[in-house]
Formats: C-alpha cells, sequence, structure tokens
C-alpha cells in the first residue's frame, strides 16, 4: 500500500521509529532516532538549541509543505516535551500564514482526548509563527492494528473513537479535511489503545472566521492526501465543502484498517497527474472491501494473519453487511453518505450488535445514480428516446383510431409527458432528478393513470421497459413487458403485432437474464403464430436460444433455413444475412467443434457488420472469437482481444453487466490456461463478488465463474476448495441447464479429473464415463470436448493399473497423421 505520509505536515518515513519510542526508552534511542531524519529545504534560521520563548528546540522532527516540526522542550514551570511547528523560511506569503493561523485557531478550540491539544503559540525572532503542541508517541493507526495483530473487533473500537474526535470537531465547526493513517496515531495506555488526531493544518471553519485572512489555494492545488479525498474536496471548483468530506476520509479509512489496502490502487491512481486523481476521485466507485482482497492472492493471507483469521475466513467477514459501511460513507453524493461521524459509528455499532445498518446494500436507485454517472451521454440520449417515444405513440393512434378520439388521446399523452414524466423533475432536489428518478417516479405515476384507456398504458409501458433494459434493470423491464403485453393479449389477441411486439420485447429480457428455457417457450409460441410479421426474425431468435442451450444441431438447422429463405429473396450469390444471425451461427460451429468453420465466418462478420466500435454487439462477438481462440490453444491471439474488449465493456457496460463479466471470465480462464494463477485469480475473484451481488442464485454467469475458480484450485492443488466449487457448479448447471447440456457435462468432466488427481479412481470414473457417453450423444464422437474425455479415461486407466480399459479408450481416439 502507498500513501501520502505525514505528520504535523512532516515525513512520515523518517518519523516512524521516533514515534514508536516510549517514554522509559533511553534518551540514547531518542538521539538515534531522530538525528538523520529529513534534509532540510534552505537555510534554518532557528537552530537546534535556540529558545523561542518557552521552549527550546530539540531536534527536527521533520518538515511539510509549509512548516518545520521541531521536537522541543518547555522549560518553565511545566517542563514537558511538545512538538513546535514553525513556517518554514522562505515560506512566509500571506497564503501560508492564512493557513498556518487557521491550524493554530482551529486546534485551540478543540478538547477532546483522542485530538491532540495546543498548548501555546507565539512568533520567532524571524517574525514567523509558531505553535506548540502535545507530543504524540504513537504509531499511525493502521501501523498499530497490523503490529499488535488486533481483530476486526478490536480495530472497529479504535475506528469509532476516531468518529468521536472528529464528531467533536464538527460540532465546534471544524473540518480536518486530511484525515489518513498518519495523521491518526495511536499509543497504549496500560491495556488501552488511544487514538489522537494530529495536524489540522488544512482545516476550515464552517461557520466562523477563523482568521481575519483568506484561507484558498491560489495555485489550484490539492489541499490534502488525494487516496483520502472527498470529491467535492478534489473538485478545486466546489468551495462548498461541508463536515461530510471528513465522512468521506473516514470511510476510506475504515476501507483501509478492515483490508489493509486503498480503496484505488496508488500505483496507477498517481501516475496521470492531478486531473487523472480528481477523475477517479469524482466518477470512478471503488471495488468493494471483499473484491479487492480477493485480487491480492496469497498476500492477502498475509494481510488476513494480521487480523488473526485466515483469508477465506477474511473475505466472507467482510462481504456484505459489514463492508457496506466503508461503502456508504464513501459514495459520490454526499446526501448518500452518513449525516454525521456519530451516526457512522452508531452504525458500527449496529454491526456489532447484529441488528439491521443504517448504510443497508446499495438500492437500484443508487446503482442507477452510477450508470448516470458512467454514462452521461447514454442517460441523455435515454431521456430523448423517452420522450420522443411516448409522443410518437402519440402520433401513431392518431393513424391507429380514428381522428375523432385522436387529439383527446394524444393530449393524454402529453399531459402525462408534461406532469407524470418531465412533471418529476420540478418536485426533486438538487442533483437527484437523475434518469432513474424520472424512470422510477413514471412507472409510479403511470399506476391507475389509464385505467379506461389501456392502449396508451401499454404503449408508455413499452417505453419503459425498453428503457430499463438499456440501463441493465432486467427485473423491472421485465415488470413492464409482461404488463403490456397482458393488456395487448386481453384487447388485441395473440397474433395482433402488438403482442407479438411485446412478446418480442420480453423475450430479449430473458435473454439478457439468461433464462433460455422460458426464452425458448416464447418464441416457440410466437413461432405458431401464422402471422405475416417477423417470421425470420423469430426464427433466429429461436435458433439464437437453441444455441444457448447446447442444441447446436437443432440451432443450425434454423440457421440454414433462414439461409434457404435468402436465397429465395435474394438469389444464391448476394445472400445478406442479419450479422447477429452470422456470428450466432459462428458460435453454434464452435460450439459442434468445427473450429476453422466458426472462425472464419467470425471474422469475415466483425469485417463487414455496421456495428461501430465499442458497440455492446462488436465488443460481444470479438469476446467469442477470443474464447474460440483459447478453446484452440491458440493464446497469443485470444489475449489482446480478450483484454481490449474487457477494457472497452467496463467503460462502456459497467463492471457488472453480464456482457462485462463474460469477458472477465473467458480472460480469466484463458490465464488459468496459461497458468498465470494471480492474474486469473483476481478476475475471478472480483467477477464472483460481483455476481453474487447483481445476479440471481444459480444465474449462468455466476456458475461460469464458480466452475472457472474450481479449475484453477484444481491447478493449485487446493483439492478441498475444488471440490465444493464443483460441487456448487454442477448442482447449479444440472438445475439452470440441465444434466447433458455442454457446460454441464464439462463441469462433471473436470470434477472427474479432481477426482482422478485425488487418487478417488472409482468416483473419477462414473463422472468420466457419464459425461463421455453423454458427449457422444449431444456432440459426437469427433468431437474436441468427446476427444478430451476419451484420454482423461486413458489416464485414469494407467494410474489405476487397468491397461485394459486403457488400451481400449485409446482405440477410440483419432489415430495420428503418418
Amino acid at each position: 500500500m502507498t500513501e501520502d505520509k505525514s505528520v504535523f505536515g512532516a515525513d512520515l518515513d523518517g518519523l516512524k521509529r521516533l514515534l514508536t519510542v516510549g517514554d522509559d526508552e533511553p534518551e540514547s534511542a531518542l538521539e538515534s532516532c531522530v538525528s538523520p531524519v529529513v534534509p532540510l529545504s534552505g537555510e534554518l534560521t532557528e537552530k537546534v538549541g535556540l529558545r523561542l520563548g518557552h521552549y527550546r528546540l530539540l531536534r527536527v522532527l521533520g518538515e511539510g509543505g509549509m512548516g518545520i516540526v521541531y521536537l522541543a522542550e518547555q522549560t518553565d514551570t511545566i517542563r514537558r516535551r511538545v512538538a513546535l511547528k514553525l513556517i518554514k523560511p522562505g515560506m512566509d506569503s500571506k497564503r501560508v500564514i492564512a493557513r498556518f493561523e487557521s491550524e493554530r485557531q482551529a486546534l485551540a478550540l478543540l478538547d477532546h482526548p483522542s485530538i491532540a491539544h495546543v498548548y501555546d503559540a507565539g512568533t520567532a525572532q524571524s517574525g514567523r509563527p509558531y505553535f506548540a503542541m502535545e507530543y504524540v508517541q504513537g504509531s499511525p493507526i493502521t501501523e498499530y492494528c497490523d503490529r499488535h495483530r488486533l481483530s476486526i473487533e478490536d480495530r472497529l473500537a479504535i475506528f469509532q473513537q476516531v468518529c468521536y474526535a472528529v464528531h467533536h470537531a464538527h460540532q465546534k465547526g471544524i473540518i480536518h479535511r486530511d484525515i489518513k493513517p498518519s495523521n491518526v496515531l495511536v499509543s497504549a495506555e496500560g491495556d488501552r489503545a488511544t487514538p489522537k488526531i494530529i495536524d489540522f493544518g488544512v482545516a476550515k471553519a464552517m461557520s466562523q472566521p477563523l482568521t481575519e485572512r483568506t484561507l484558498f489555494t491560489e495555485d489550484n492545488r490539492l489541499l490534502g492526501t488525494p487516496e483520502y479525498m472527498s470529491p467535492e474536496q478534489a473538485d478545486m471548483v466546489n468551495e462548498d465543502i461541508d463536515t461530510r468530506s471528513d465522512i468521506y476520509s473516514l470511510g476510506v479509512l475504515l476501507y483501509v484498517l478492515l483490508t489493509g489496502i486503498l480503496p484505488y490502487d496508488s500505483k496507477t491512481f498517481r501516475q496521470g497527474g492531478a486531473a487523472h486523481m480528481r477523475q477517479i476521485i469524482c466518477e470512478t466507485d471503488p471495488k468493494t472491501p471483499s473484491t479487492r482482497l480477493m485480487r491480492l492472492g496469497d498476500e492477502a493471507q498475509a494481510i488476513a494473519q494480521k487480523r488473526r483469521m485466515e483469508r477465506h475466513n477474511l473475505t466472507r467477514h467482510l462481504r456484505r453487511e459489514l463492508e457496506w459501511i466503508p461503502l456508504k460513507a464513501m459514495r459520490k453524493e454526499r446526501s448518500e453518505r452518513y449525516r454525521s461521524a456519530s451516526e457512522l459509528s452508531d452504525d458500527i455499532d449496529n454491526y456489532l450488535r447484529g441488528v439491521p445498518l443504517i448504510a443497508g446494500p446499495p438500492t437500484t436507485v443508487y446503482r442507477l445514480r452510477k450508470a448516470v454517472r458512467r454514462h452521461r451521454a447514454l442517460v441523455l440520449g435515454t431521456l430523448a428516446v423517452f420522450a420522443t417515444t411516448i409522443i410518437g405513440a402519440a402520433v401513431s393512434l392518431i393513424f391507429a383510431i380514428g381522428q375523432a378520439r385522436a387529439y383527446a388521446e394524444a393530449q393524454t399523452i402529453a399531459d402525462f409527458l408534461r406532469t407524470g414524466v418531465l412533471g418529476t423533475v420540478a418536485n426533486a432536489r438538487a442533483g437527484e432528478a437523475t434518469v432513474s428518478y424520472v424512470l422510477d417516479a413514471a412507472t409510479q405515476n403511470l399506476a391507475g393513470q389509464f385505467d379506461d384507456r389501456p392502449f396508451i398504458e401499454a404503449s408508455i409501458r413499452e417505453t419503459l421497459g425498453q428503457t430499463y433494459r438499456l440501463l441493465a434493470e432486467s427485473a423491472k423491464a421485465e415488470q413492464h413487458w409482461l404488463a403490456a403485453l397482458q393488456i395487448y393479449q386481453q384487447h388485441y389477441g395473440a397474433a395482433h403485432p402488438a403482442t407479438l411486439r411485446a412478446m418480442g420485447g420480453l423475450y430479449w429480457v430473458y435473454d439478457d437474464q439468461e433464462r433460455h428455457y422460458d426464452a425458448m417457450r416464447l418464441r416457440t409460441e410466437m413461432l405458431q403464430i401464422k402471422t405475416d410479421m417477423g417470421t425470420v426474425g423469430n426464427t433466429g431468435a429461436l435458433a439464437h436460444t437453441y444455441q444457448h442451450l447446447g442444441k447446436y444441431d437443432e440451432a443450425e438447422s434454423l440457421y440454414n433455413l433462414i439461409i434457404k429463405e435468402a436465397k429465395q429473396e435474394q438469389g444464391d450469390n448476394h445472400i445478406q444475412l442479419n450479422p447477429h444471425d452470422m456470428c450466432n451461427l459462428a458460435r453454434v460451429y464452435a460450439g459442434q467443434g468445427r473450429y476453422d468453420k466458426a472462425e472464419n465466418l467470425f471474422c469475415q462478420t466483425l469485417e463487414t457488420a455496421p456495428w461501430e466500435p465499442e458497440s455492446r454487439w462488436r465488443l460481444m462477438q470479438t469476446a467469442n472469437l477470443a474464447d474460440l481462440y483459447r478453446d484452440q490453444g491458440q493464446y497469443e491471439k485470444a489475449e489482446p482481444l480478450l483484454i481490449e474488449t474487457l477494457v472497452r465493456k467496463r467503460r462502456v457496460l459497467g463492471d457488472g453487466h453480464v456482457f462485462t463479466l463474460r469477458s472477465m471470465c473467458y480472460l480469466a480462464r484463458l490465464y488459468t490456461a496459461q497458468a498465470r494463477i494471480e492474474e486469473a485469480e483476481a478476475l475471478l475473484s472480483e467477477g464472483l463478488s460481483l455476481c453474487y451481488t447483481r445476479l440471481r442464485p444459480n444465474h449462468p454467469a455466476t456458475l461460469r465463474f464458480v466452475n472457472a475458480l474450481a479449475v484453477l484450485r484444481t491447478k493449485q492443488g487446493n483439492y478441498a476448495q475444488a471440490r465444493a466449487l464443483f460441487d456448487e457448479a454442477l448442482k447449479g448447471r444440472q438445475q439452470e441447464l440441465g444434466p447433458d447440456h455442454p457446460h454441464t457435462l464439462d463441469t462433471r468432466h473436470a470434477f472427474g479429473v479432481l477426482n482422478l488427481k485425488q487418487g478417488a479412481y472409482p468416483e473419477a470414473e462414473r463422472m468420466l464415463q457419464t459425461a463421455y457417453q453423454a458427449q457422444i450423444k449431444e456432440l459426437g464422437p469427433g468431437h474436441p470436448h468427446t476427444l478430451d474425455a476419451i484420454e482423461s479415461l486413458v489416464q485414469l486407466y494407467e494410474l489405476w493399473g487397468k491397461p485394459a480399459e486403457a488400451q481400449q479408450c485409446r482405440s477410440k481416439l483419432p489415430k495420428p497423421c503418418p
């Protein structure tokens, strides 16, 4: 972990040993810690040994951006050592002096056992101001907790004391604005750890001026430590900083206390300069603590041991409720954070007592707000489409019904658009009128509005369903499409174009959710309806669903039917097929093991398809091509494509989108095949955490990650974890996809290999033979997966000492070319 380390504005590295010296240490120990500390910039006018008022300067402890900190001794009626901070030579501009006076007066207002006291202030003979404050002999809070191997509960107890101190400062009208581990020192007083907050050098008054001079950053520098800085503090234009900025910093501090790492990797965080750091702080949401911890690999074990736990126990301990607390404190929107440091501490009490948290899980509205921040252009476009479609619905009604009713119906839609949709913006608080707010408000206002005019309601629900689907909110999209479908079926019947349109919208929602049996049922029903509209489209969609269900021959037959119809309409020489159908046919070929044919069709389609470079469809099909390369062992072709598509999907769709998760899993499987264990584990851990948070139980995407992690654990020799993961993946895939789905058979085969490695030969034989027999039936004897199963059986029988069975299996393998 890398962080900006300073105490009273001084470099922490030079102070680290000094601050851990106890009162009973000999003077020589103190001397050895102080003397070599920091090379000072400029020539000192206040030499060591000089007296400043009641104080004699003993040693330089360090220097920061504006002050030099001395270890000094008070020599009058009270004899004690203090930390004396003095403006550096050449740093006596009005701006710096204003900041220094603010620091001095801010500390004088505070009186709390966990805040370092200010004793005195004065002016040196050189005219530079100084103040003397409590000399804290302690370690940064993170180092103290790690050195003493404090448990999570003990760390939370210390952190609560920090919250109380910050709350006290806030009640006095003071914001610290630089809360971080090196500004929270912990010392042991008896058997009790006592934290002390130091360095209010960038504190700000909320309700009263602390100095007659103005406190500002005329050189446009970030005032504070970027890793712990709130978005509003990083935004140089925003001068409205309040106590919730410290709440954000406390959230980061708690994150580090729990995980041992920062929410953002400091190396990449600082690479792009101030503008890059501001962008991350203001726009990028941190990974959950459990996700960050899982991505560390072996390093996570050392972190867990400092908390008296094993790595998997710590990850499970953090997941869900405990990690909600720092994440709420770190929300980008101030209104979504804790209202006070005291409330933050109260929520820790709630966690420790096992009662419901204030934080709670991230809501759908919150996730939509994240989508708004990440896709501002998409949001604006979505709102435009939303409004245009509703207006378009009114125009369509004019042609669909007689003019006697047309204007009344159109006026009804216009009224709903004005009051039920756009009118909600007027009632929203500042910053609240996001696309999610508008959509949710429109949904709420729609209820009961059009009971006597159902076609208007159905048209609006279609628009809401499509818009929610664009935002990856498939559950809400499903509700609206189902409602629209019910209205059309009731009033128009099954064969009406509007009914079929609603069925098509619902189908794609099921496809997004990977509910392939529901999707197949719906498309089969649509094909059975005799109609002139959408026959080819329905056939292609059903073929697409068959491909997902592993019914490759049925899918190919339907695609051949589409090609035949295209030949009849267009002629043999100029067949133009939908690029989606062509790529899906390529995936059928890949599923059948016809890799060359699949690759050629993928490349041909991606070259000619009219998709934009960052279209979700191009990204998805490029990832499928890359996974095909992986299946063939062409890792050098697969890796750059997978990395590129994953980066673009993260940017365009977000981390939790199912398309993004698919690319993440594909890349992890590639790394596993290359024995790049740490890289594979990092991706699988992140992906699993996202799946468990966002998707339904047994979602195929989740099971894909579980199976891939089981394969990785097998490669690592961690057979116990691999067995548990394979058991979860096999049960889930049997339930979700069926016992003979190719993915289910892959899991059964890999589970059999695990048993083979463990020497459980009878169980390995049962699983491998079951997988082999089903693969012959579903995929054919020459399919690469079937041949893999035969080779695994050969290996099993050889290790088991059954040469006859091994030879019998070997005879089923194709003979090598001479």
